[in-house]
């Protein structure tokens, strides 16, 4: 990763629950989950430093995961894939968001623009409905979900997006470990109104 910032753990002292996340957390319409896929948001994100890590290519890493003593409660990965193509001399020069503002407002846009959906990783052990499975991806779009069965773990999603999108990127991944965790599980089957299902392992 090019920048990293480290996580911050916290503890609800009325519920008990623990979660470790990315710092700076910022609310608003911007980062809602309806500005999934939006310019904006990956510019919100970015410019409040709320993610863990930078990718060489200044995509934002950030996940969050919530326990309740040793069991996992619900978790948030995300990969916000930077919209331009910018270089390291621009960056630079005037800084990384001015730097993407002047490409996303360049008449050539088109010759800098990388257009890739973001990728968010949910897990919730309460939420398990028809439309809402547990666990889920979604991609290009806010309200697709694609049943990923299970929680991953970060070494799972980081691995995920290093295959999927840096597929150029030659790395060992000997000494890896990968976590399954434990939660909750009450559900019955749920039939979901959609059977695709997407699942991530790496063991």
């Amino acid at each position: 990763m090019k920048y990293k910032i480290q996580s911050e753990k916290t503890v609800n002292q009325k519920t008990g629950l623990e979660q470790v996340s990315w710092r700076n957390h910022v609310g608003g319409r911007a980062v809602s989950s309806k500005a999934f896929n939006q310019v904006q948001q990956y510019l919100t994100i970015l410019s409040s430093r709320a993610y863990q890590g930078l990718m060489s290519d200044y995509s934002i890493i950030r996940a969050s995961y919530v326990f309740e003593k040793e069991k996992l409660v619900s978790h948030n990965l995300l990969w916000w894939p930077c919209p331009v193509r910018i270089d390291e001399e621009m960056v630079q020069d005037i800084g990384l968001i001015e730097g993407i503002q002047m490409l996303l407002e360049d008449k050539n846009v088109e010759k800098y623009l990388n257009m890739r959906t973001p990728v968010r990783i949910d897990f919730d052990a309460e939420n398990d409905k028809r439309d809402h499975p547990r666990a889920h991806i979604h991609l290009q779009h806010y309200d697709c979900r694609i049943n990923s069965v299970e929680p991953i773990c970060f070494n799972r999603f980081i691995r995920f997006i290093l295959d999927t999108h840096y597929p150029h990127m030659m790395i060992d991944y000997r000494g890896w470990n990968y976590l399954n965790f434990q939660y909750e599980n009450k559900r019955k089957e749920t039939e979901y109104d959609s059977m695709n299902r997407f699942i991530i392992k790496y063991v």
